[in-house]
């Protein structure tokens, strides 16, 4: 033991992130339907990126990053094109769920939402190649039924 807290690992620790933010996102979602009953899905999504801006921003000037250095990227330690590839499809995706919130309200549309790891198990052997395991593909299986059974039966 090195301090006053015990040694976490980094497993644990993303356990734990994992399990926060799935807390998270779930308040998240109840609030963004009270809040899309008077705000467009577009000023919504733009408070969030102004808020994600501003916490990312101080994060990364308090570790010592440049104020020049938060708008240059290293192109020869990522693909430019995968990186607009993310931003267009995290984009798409923020509107998609949100749009989906203000029309179906926060139940159904995490409902229908959840099902995700089910696409990602999929893309990452279909675009980059990644191994599928047994559990994945059932587990993400039964995220998918499950969902749906619980849209249908509403």
């Amino acid at each position: 033991m090195t301090g006053p807290l015990p040694h976490i690992s980094s497993i644990s620790l993303g356990y734990a992130l994992a399990v926060a933010a799935s807390i998270l996102w779930g308040l998240t979602y109840c609030l963004d339907e009270k809040v899309l009953s008077n705000l467009s899905v577009f000023k919504l999504y733009f408070l969030h990126c102004l808020c994600g801006m501003l916490v990312a921003g101080a994060i990364l000037l308090c570790q010592g990053s440049s104020v020049a250095s938060l708008f240059t990227f290293d192109t020869t330690r990522s693909s430019v094109p995968l990186m607009l590839l993310t931003l267009v499809t995290a984009t798409t995706a923020a509107l998609a769920i949100l749009s989906s919130i203000q029309l179906l309200g926060a139940n159904k549309s995490a409902v229908l939402e959840i099902s995700y790891p089910l696409f990602v198990a999929l893309f990452s052997v279909v675009a980059f190649k990644g191994q599928l395991e047994l559990p994945v593909i059932v587990g993400g299986i039964f995220i998918f039924i499950g969902s749906a059974i619980i849209v249908l039966a509403h």
